[in-house]
């Protein structure tokens, strides 16, 4: 995250703070970090926060996860590309023929499983049983 990417997000979050009418006291308890870290993070000090400092934000403020990522400058599925794409930018020194056995292989995977390979839905990772790291 750049530094005015940084100043974007901490104005997003001091936005909603002020929305739900949270003190910045308020909102580190809920989200359960350091009043002082969230007062960096709204100050645009923190270029990169941890992922487990947004989503614990997104949890207190009940806002998408996905959404939340987005703002904080971490790649979203629809950023991605598809899977043809990334095999030929990452394995572009294997030879055609071993490229398409590749995109072929993960396409019957994705169909076999049932996968969607534009990841989860909104807020479908966020189910309580849903494995965190």
């Amino acid at each position: 995250m750049k530094h005015d990417a940084g100043q974007r997000f901490g104005e997003y979050i001091t936005h909603l703070r002020r929305e739900k009418n949270l003190s910045t006291r308020r909102l580190a308890s809920l989200a359960g970090i350091d009043d002082g870290a969230l007062t960096r993070l709204e100050c645009g000090k923190v270029r990169t926060p941890r992922p487990t400092t947004v989503k614990a934000l997104a949890t207190a403020l009940d806002v998408p996860l996905a959404d939340m990522f987005a703002r904080a400058g971490y790649v979203i599925p629809y950023d991605l590309p598809d899977v043809s794409t990334y095999l030929r930018v990452r394995y572009g020194h294997l030879p055609d023929e071993a490229l398409s056995s590749l995109d072929t292989y993960l396409r019957d995977l994705i169909d076999k499983h049932g996968l969607d390979p534009d990841g989860p839905l909104s807020r479908e990772d966020e189910r309580e049983d849903f494995p965190t790291q």
